[in-house]
């Protein structure tokens, strides 16, 4: 992998590494992508600039790591994020992200979240069958027949989709009590970036119902009509798919 990372310009993968946390100081976009199994089709690779924790407790360094990251992830790299990564015993400054962990560096199982893709851009079906596990146990909020009351109640403003990802269950498979109506929609895991009136963009991600009139629109790039719940904005949003999609 070492040979192959450098002629694909990012940085070796760190094996047999120490687990900790990171504070992304820097985001640097190279202009390039990628395609590898282990972040999947066309990643976008980043200079990273961090404050690395040690493993062992200490005061936390800076160090550079130059890295392709898989689209389900950009929403979430952004200055000022705290993502898992695996630091190199032999040597602190060889520090990769740590993708099982990325967007829970607390190292929670059931809120980690990763996808190998092939080389067609299909994603691991086991990996996949993960999500599903976590939308069942409520690791992952989904929004079925809460979403009713999301949208009454909650902040409303857009959201932009960056990555969407069916999950192979359905409505009436996750929640069978949900409206009769919607038990054979399918759910799906979206990370998006939203946008709320005065507020900078955010990003988000969570599990939804899709409407099988709507399924030929998901895709990166639509935009959305949602609500928020103010409390918990990264994960708790319900889109309103009488609005959407915003032409």
């Amino acid at each position: 992998m070492g040979l192959f990372s450098k002629l694909m310009g990012v940085d070796s993968e760190v094996k047999n590494g120490t687990p900790s946390v990171a504070v992304i100081q820097s985001i640097t976009d190279t202009g390039t992508t990628v395609t590898m199994p282990s972040v999947g089709p066309d990643a976008p690779v980043y200079k990273l600039g961090l404050l690395v924790t040690p493993p062992g407790g200490g005061a936390p360094y800076e160090a550079e790591s130059k890295q392709a990251i898989p689209r389900l992830f950009v929403p979430m790299t952004l200055p000022g994020a705290r993502i898992g990564v695996l630091v190199d015993t032999k040597d602190p400054q060889h520090v990769a992200p740590d993708w099982q962990h990325y967007n829970n560096p607390a190292g929670a199982a059931a809120a980690g979240a990763e996808v190998d893709f092939d080389a067609n851009g299909n994603p691991n079906l086991g990996q996949v069958a993960a999500f599903a596990g976590q939308v069942r146990t409520g690791a992952l909020p989904t929004h079925t027949g809460s979403a009713a009351q999301l949208l009454a109640t909650g902040t409303h403003g857009t959201a932009v989709v960056t990555s969407a990802m069916p999950l192979g269950k359905t409505v009436g498979q996750v929640n069978p009590a949900a409206d009769p109506a919607t038990l054979n929609d399918p759910i799906w895991v979206f990370t998006v970036e939203v946008t709320l009136a005065g507020q900078a963009p955010f990003p988000a991600m969570f599990g939804h119902r899709v409407p099988m009139e709507k399924l030929a629109f998901v895709s990166p790039g639509v935009s959305l009509s949602v609500a928020v719940n103010p409390a918990n904005p990264n994960q708790e949003v319900a889109i309103d798919w009488t609005k959407s999609p915003i032409a």
